[in-house]
């Protein structure tokens, strides 16, 4: 990882200030016009079929930035296969509308690249069974097509599976899913954050104290500090003694998945994410040390 301040500052503008996808203008929406797919509302890809590399990973799909997407992983000797993914959303909704955007992709360089055909199926069981079926879309090619559902379905997990594309034999990519309507029932209890996760970047300790999380991390003996609602972690990262640092968003699911991006100048550069492991487990860094050693002030560091 590496990041510069500026970038930290732009994108964590970026996150305070920008709206859902699909949004309706003002001062605050209604629960209806909120993406509940996106990350900072807490929704996570528990599972997918494949991406093509760290920069069109599938978590871009629940951003909510039109500059990143999705593209499908490299194809096999068949060529072209069908893609899938399952996300769970913070806790049950009944579901209104979705949306799928196809604005920004590459369609220049891989014509016929976009979603076509989508099925999306909902769950209020779990993640891996009780599928309904929700609605059969096609997706527009350069654009972004919205669906309003004939009655609202209840859902706590969403499977969406692309049944084919515009064309291309290789590829398939989209910008944005979208989700949107209003929380039923009981509001979910978090499980407890705090612990050791095992990350594509090493071991990762998370403190969690009210809205405050701090931690390390043992590659580069990185420190990481921010705020959380007990599932959806907007975080600063820091490491080689302060001289890089940027910021993060992480989801961390019913099942102790933590995963979410990572950002550079401003700009996503690829997936963090990993599994909370069970009991004690020892960890090569503590934050209190992690923070000494990117430069705060020890009678600082309560402060932050």
């Amino acid at each position: 990882m590496s990041l510069a301040r500026l970038g930290f500052l732009v994108g964590l503008a970026v996150l305070l200030c920008g709206a859902d996808a699909g949004a309706a203008p003002g001062a605050v929406a209604q629960a209806t016009d909120r993406n509940i797919l996106l990350m900072k509302n807490g929704g996570v890809i528990l599972a997918h079929t494949g991406q093509y590399d760290k920069e069109f990973p599938v978590n871009a799909m629940i951003e909510g930035n039109l500059l990143n997407y999705w593209a499908s992983g490299k194809p096999g000797p068949k060529g072209w296969t069908p893609q899938s993914f399952v996300i769970e959303l913070d806790r049950e909704y009944e579901l209104s509308r979705l949306a799928v955007d196809n604005r920004e992709i590459d369609e220049k360089a891989y014509p016929g690249v976009s979603a076509r055909k989508l099925r999306f199926s909902a769950s209020t069981e779990s993640s891996q069974s009780g599928w309904q079926p929700v609605s059969l879309m096609e997706a527009a090619q350069f654009g972004r097509k919205e669906e309003i559902l004939d009655k609202p379905v209840r859902a706590r997990w969403l499977k969406i599976e692309i049944l084919s594309n515009y064309g291309n034999k290789s590829y398939t990519e989209i910008n944005e899913l979208e989700a949107y309507g209003k929380p039923v029932g009981d509001e979910p209890h978090y499980i407890d954050p705090n612990g050791v996760y095992r990350t594509n970047y090493q071991l990762l300790k998370l403190q969690v104290d009210g809205s405050r999380v701090t931690g390390c991390y043992e590659l580069d003996k990185g420190y990481v500090h921010g705020t959380t609602n007990g599932r959806v972690f907007d975080i600063e990262w820091i490491e080689h003694k302060g001289e890089e640092r940027g910021r993060a968003l992480l989801v961390l699911s019913s099942g102790g998945f933590l995963n979410g991006l990572w950002y550079h100048e401003g700009i996503m550069k690829g997936p963090w994410f990993g599994n909370k492991l069970q009991g004690q487990h020892t960890i090569d860094c503590d934050p209190v040390s992690a923070a000494i050693g990117v430069g705060f002030k020890a009678d600082t560091i309560v402060h932050q």
